[in-house]
């Protein structure tokens, strides 16, 4: 068996979809390889700088971070933790930050998988800057991976269209559900209606057309609770909207909840909405269908996957408020008609499962 180095923008305790992803492939990458590292940045310097425990070391090294969005690592610190993890394997994450990128550039003789979660899009001016200025490093790294992973049909097809050169290198492995937590959040229906929404707080995230609906839906649901999970730059703009919509006291607020604590949410919720029209995943849509909770989610990107196979109902877009409150309304009249409860499908995978896809072919390359 061989080490594994793993580098990523971010690593929890920070909280993300990104984040989720690699902390759930990192502590079963254990059972492939002999060392497993994980190189990742601490913008706020707030972790401790290694972690060491059962054959996986997490390394956090400084980094310059604007907003948070995006991770301009300590070159010295990458390039000294690439040395001394000796990688037989590198897994790169994250097509939209640097340091995944950089890495790619010192990667040596290791065998490289990258895994982009690529949306296709940026959200900032920024975003499409620093996109541009690495862009030529990022097809350089296409081109040399043997493996890329996407997480959904949908994001292969946005890398082939954009990276040519990763055409019969893309796999589709979707992201994975802690069946643990699964298993002991089944979904039941409220006594009362609660509609729920948990991710970031952007604008292209349609959050506000979503208060709108629950706003419309007050006439009909007059107890009706909308609970938000998540922060993000367009937060207060949202509170402001809450106010001016006077539904400050239906809606429940939260900061990003670790994972035993969200899944509680999805599991008492009469429907989990992600109204977004720009996705490449939605982690939060595969998580509520597999505990069975009602889903609805804007018919286009990933999200359409799970429209095809039967598990959540769809809004066409675009999407705006009256078509969202039909589609929650449907719902609240008969939510167990909406339970995706024993439906099966490929896009509902354990994160085992995930893990054992990902790397139980690296042994072969590494080897």
């Amino acid at each position: 068996m061989d080490n594994l180095t793993i580098v990523s923008p971010r690593y929890p305790p920070y909280v993300g979809g990104v984040e989720n992803h690699v902390s759930q492939l990192a502590k079963r990458a254990t059972r492939f390889f002999r060392q497993v590292t994980v190189i990742t940045t601490d913008p706020l310097q707030r972790y401790p700088q290694a972690e060491r425990n059962d054959g996986l070391s997490v390394f956090r090294i400084r980094s310059f971070a604007p907003r948070e969005n995006y991770h301009f690592p300590s070159i010295t610190g990458l390039f000294k933790l690439m040395i001394e993890s000796h990688p037989r394997v590198l897994h790169l994450h994250c097509i939209h930050d640097v340091p995944g990128p950089i890495a790619g550039m010192m990667r040596g003789d290791s065998s490289v998988i990258f895994t982009p979660h690529y949306v296709g899009r940026m959200n900032s001016g920024l975003g499409r800057v620093l996109f541009g200025a690495y862009r030529p490093f990022v097809h350089e790294l296409v081109a040399r991976a043997p493996r890329i992973i996407c997480i959904s049909r949908f994001e292969a097809r946005l890398m082939l269209d954009t990276f040519p050169e990763s055409s019969g290198k893309l796999e589709v492995i979707p992201n994975g559900i802690d069946s643990e937590l699964r298993d002991k959040n089944q979904w039941k229906e409220p006594n009362e209606p609660s509609v729920l929404y948990a991710g970031r707080l952007e604008k292209y995230k349609n959050v506000d057309v979503l208060m709108r609906a629950v706003a419309k839906l007050r006439q009909k649901h007059d107890r009706i609770r909308l609970r938000i999970v998540g922060k993000g730059p367009y937060k207060d703009d949202l509170l402001k909207l809450s106010h001016a919509l006077q539904i400050d006291d239906r809606v429940d607020w939260f900061d990003r909840l670790p994972q035993n604590e969200l899944f509680p949410l999805y599991a008492s919720s009469s429907a989990v909405i992600l109204a977004s029209e720009h996705e490449n995943w939605g982690n939060t849509v595969a998580e509520a269908i597999a505990v069975g909770a009602p889903t609805i989610v804007a018919n286009t990107s990933s999200l359409a996957e799970f429209v095809q196979d039967g598990l959540a109902q769809p809004i066409e877009p675009p999407v705006d408020e009256t078509k969202l409150a039909a589609a929650i309304g449907r719902v609240l009249e008969n939510p167990r008609g909406f339970s995706p409860k024993g439906v099966r499908s490929a896009l509902i995978k354990s994160w085992d499962e995930v893990a054992e896809k990902t790397f139980g072919p690296s042994l072969a390359i590494a080897n």
